[in-house]
């Protein structure tokens, strides 16, 4: 009797299953058809929204590489809508010297890429591997500058899909959200490296996010950064052994960024 009624379990779950998986999919295959009447009467609105930058690239990644990367942890994070591999185009822009962007000029020594997928969901998809590690630099994942969030919500999800799985991946994001564990550091050497700056951190504990601020002129920093870590509690040690710590000739600043909610 125990092994009929276990049985009538999982078959009833099973059916269960069934059941929202048809419904998931006659409401994918609803969106489909609103996004391509959508898109018919506004054929380049889709494109921005499929579309992700990735920066951070060291410089002797070929665009097939970089591709193939992005293809291979899609699949392997659940971030693929339908089956095979999701990017449909992938341009590579090598970092060798000077940029000339809005009149100024500027260093570009790391490499960078627009990324095209089959559709706007997945590309919300990809914005979830932001920080990933790919080689010996973590990624850069950015929504273009032409995105439009307002005409991107007529043509699937703008927010990545939370059921991913990122925990095999290393990825340290590298937007630092606003929080009461985001610490400032600031009395950095502007000719310091994200790894150098890191390597001062990572004794602490693991870091959930970090963002070196860099000057697009210089290529060089700033002389501050934002940093969160995986372990909340490691906040108030971090600040307490780094905070008026002396660094080359300037004294680091290591506080919380955002000033207490007052009472």
């Amino acid at each position: 009797m125990e092994k009929k009624g276990l049985r009538d379990q999982l078959e009833a779950q099973a059916r269960e299953i069934a059941r929202l998986q048809g419904t998931l999919a006659h409401y994918r295959n609803w969106a489909a058809q609103l996004q391509a009447r959508y898109q018919l009467f506004n054929p380049d609105a889709a494109r921005p929204a499929k579309r992700v930058y990735v920066g951070n690239l060291p410089s002797s990644v070929s665009e097939t590489e970089l591709r193939q990367a992005i293809n291979e942890l899609m699949v392997q994070t659940g971030g693929t809508a339908a089956p095979g591999f999701p990017i449909t185009s992938c341009k590579l822009y090598q970092g060798n010297g000077e940029l000339l962007f809005n009149g100024v000029h500027q260093v570009q020594d790391k490499g960078y890429a627009f990324v095209e997928f089959r559709s706007v969901e997945e590309a919300s998809n990809a914005m979830a591997l932001d920080g990933v590690k790919f080689r010996d630099a973590y990624l850069k994942i950015r929504r273009p500058n032409n995105y439009d969030i307002t005409l991107a919500l007529m043509l699937g999800p703008t927010d990545p899909n939370p059921t991913m799985d990122l925990v095999p991946l290393e990825v340290v994001k590298t937007v630092v959200q606003d929080s009461p564990h985001k610490l400032f550091i600031g009395g950095l050497p502007c000719d310091w490296s994200e790894e150098q700056v890191k390597e001062m951190l990572l004794p602490f504990g693991q870091l959930k996010a970090f963002n070196l601020v860099m000057d697009r002129g210089t290529g060089n920093s700033k002389g501050y950064a934002f940093a969160e870590f995986m372990d909340v509690h490691v906040t108030d040690i971090v600040i307490q052994n780094l905070n008026g710590k002396p660094c080359n000739t300037k004294f680091l600043t290591v506080k919380r960024a955002l000033a207490p909610t007052p009472f």
